[in-house]
């Protein structure tokens, strides 16, 4: 199998996070208030939507603090991801951080074996950026988290990443999916993420952006928007396997870890390098939202990423 040479671009210096101008603010919506929507919402809202307007009423308890009142919902954009062919190039912070000196660099390759089918390699960042925060916005709303931003990871550092072989060891389950029933089952998962809807038991399957394992660097594409949204999603998926990431309980009453995603509870905005304007679930075909995002020689991505908070907004009974 012959690969073609690899290519890297440049880390773009004028791609600083704006929260303002980058983000997507329809894609908060709709928000469920005691289970009335506000807002347009369209099929892919109404899937997702489902788990947060039933119970409109809740009753919460936290060691000896109770609380009563409904149940809130909405899209936050909190979290970024980067998917970049130049080694630590931060393109939230517009710099790059470090050089690497021709190793690590990502690529795009053919492979030369008859099928016609290309591979992509590229590091991935991710970013706790919790944009109501970040603005001074809502924050005496108990639903909305006021961390700041931080840099919470960078695959740079992780040798799993840089290599298929040894995620395998790290994450052995992976292999148990790498077979022709698995793989049936994805192409179900395509098909449903495509009409809007998100097969959450499917987990190992990301839709048309491909195989959520191996948690590396590698992925095989056909549309390179897809593959940036594949990294990009497999950075969520670690995310939870590192016990870094959480997401709200159906009650609205806490926060649960996520060893094994629900991908129903994220979206993605494409943000670099054109901006998106719309937001799309896990595994949604490129035909629908990729058309004219590639800028030529421009190979790194920056992805908002929203995930659906829900929480019980009432008063404390002493």
């Amino acid at each position: 199998m012959a690969l073609a040479p690899a290519h890297a671009s440049s880390c773009p210096v004028s791609a600083v996070f704006n929260p303002i101008t980058k983000v997507q603010w329809t894609c908060i919506f709709p928000i469920t208030i005691g289970g009335v929507k506000v807002g347009t919402f369209d099929k892919l809202s109404n899937a997702l939507d489902a788990q947060s307007s039933e119970n409109p009423l809740c009753a919460c308890r936290k060691g000896a603090a109770f609380w009563f009142g409904v149940k809130v919902s909405f899209w936050s954009p909190s979290r970024m991801v980067d998917v970049v062919t130049e080694p630590g190039c931060m393109m939230a912070l517009g710099t790059d951080i470090l050089p690497t000196h021709g190793k690590l660099q990502g690529s795009q390759s053919s492979i030369s074996d008859g099928t016609n089918t290309r591979k992509m390699f590229a590091q991935m960042h991710y970013y706790i950026s919790p944009v109501w925060a970040m603005l001074d916005m809502f924050t005496d709303l108990p639903c909305l988290e006021n961390k700041g931003f931080d840099v919470a990871l960078m695959t740079e550092v992780l040798p799993t990443w840089q290599s298929e072989t040894l995620g395998e060891i790290i994450q052995p389950e992976g292999i148990l999916f790498g077979n022709p029933a698995a793989g049936l089952a994805c192409m179900a998962d395509s098909a449903a993420a495509a009409a809007g809807k998100v097969l959450d038991p499917l987990f190992w399957c990301m839709g048309s952006w491909g195989a959520t394992y191996p948690l590396g660097g590698d992925i095989h594409f056909d549309d390179s928007v897809e593959a940036w949204a594949g990294l990009a999603a497999r950075g969520q998926f670690m995310m939870g396997r590192l016990g870094l990431s959480t997401i709200s309980s159906a009650d609205g009453c806490s926060d649960i870890p996520t060893p094994i995603w629900k991908k129903s509870r994220y979206k993605f905005q494409l943000l670099e390098p054109v901006k998106g304007g719309q937001c799309v679930n896990i595994g949604r075909s490129g035909s629908l939202w990729s058309s004219a995002k590639h800028a030529p020689g421009k190979d790194n991505a920056q992805f908002m990423l929203f995930n659906k908070v829900i929480c019980c907004a009432g008063v404390s009974e002493p």
